[in-house]
């Protein structure tokens, strides 16, 4: 089989991805992005139904393309955050290949550059850059026993109050899919408490809101491993 050299190869098309391949394209950077799926995959089918992006759509958006049909004001729905990323893909004429997932990246012994091995063959590349995100293991801290009768689930794993049993939702984490999934709970008549970092800081919630499923623990994507949160309770109302 043939080996493709090209100078970078950037792993991930999302807004990271997207926005690097931009920047490669105007220093005139040869180079591949590959996406194991489709572009903005997570924000398609790996998140909540009503997630809606962090920020207002002035805010959230690449310099050079606005959000068409949606006031400035509002928080766009995680299908349109998806659209806006495919749509400006296709602008810069990013050259993503949709599809390819990238199994193995080793450094060349005794020579510049790594071998990127993926679904689709063997690349060599001068540089490769890491545009897949920070979290993408779901984190479960050993607080709640493994027995115990609450049911865990990950906000990765969360779509909407419907799959989670009767009863009190503990949110540990107050960050932004934290203060959306819990916001949401509430406005279902849930009992929602919240469990968070010292550090967490305030944001701006799409409806108003800022704090963030019988007995059940939804964990942050933020969640660290091994670690408890500032406050918890057990057993849970």
């Amino acid at each position: 089989m043939s080996v493709e050299e090209i100078n970078t190869v950037v792993v991930g098309a999302g807004q990271a991805g997207i926005a690097m391949s931009e920047h490669l394209s105007l220093m005139g950077v040869p180079h591949v992005v590959l996406e194991r799926s489709r572009i903005a995959e997570r924000w398609r089918s790996e998140r909540w139904d009503s997630l809606v992006a962090n920020g207002p759509a002035w805010h959230d958006r690449f310099p050079n393309m606005k959000f068409d049909g949606i006031s400035p004001e509002d928080f766009p729905a995680k299908e349109r955050v998806a659209q806006y990323f495919e749509d400006y893909a296709r602008m810069v004429e990013a050259p993503v290949r949709t599809g390819v997932e990238v199994t193995s990246v080793e450094r060349h012994a005794g020579r510049p550059g790594f071998k990127v091995s993926t679904s689709a063959g063997v690349i060599e590349a001068r540089n490769v850059v890491a545009a897949t995100g920070p979290f993408q293991k779901p984190s479960y801290p050993d607080i709640v026993p493994a027995d115990g009768p609450v049911h865990q689930l990950h906000s990765s794993a969360y779509r909407n109050p419907g799959q989670l049993p009767e009863g009190a939702v503990l949110v540990v984490g107050a960050g932004a899919s934290g203060s959306q999934i819990a916001e949401e709970l509430r406005q279902t008549g849930r009992t929602v408490p919240t469990s968070r970092w010292a550090n967490t800081t305030a944001r701006r919630a799409p409806t108003g809101g800022g704090t963030i499923a019988g007995g059940s623990v939804r964990w942050g994507c933020g969640t660290r491993s091994g670690s408890a949160p500032r406050s918890s309770t057990w057993p849970l109302p």
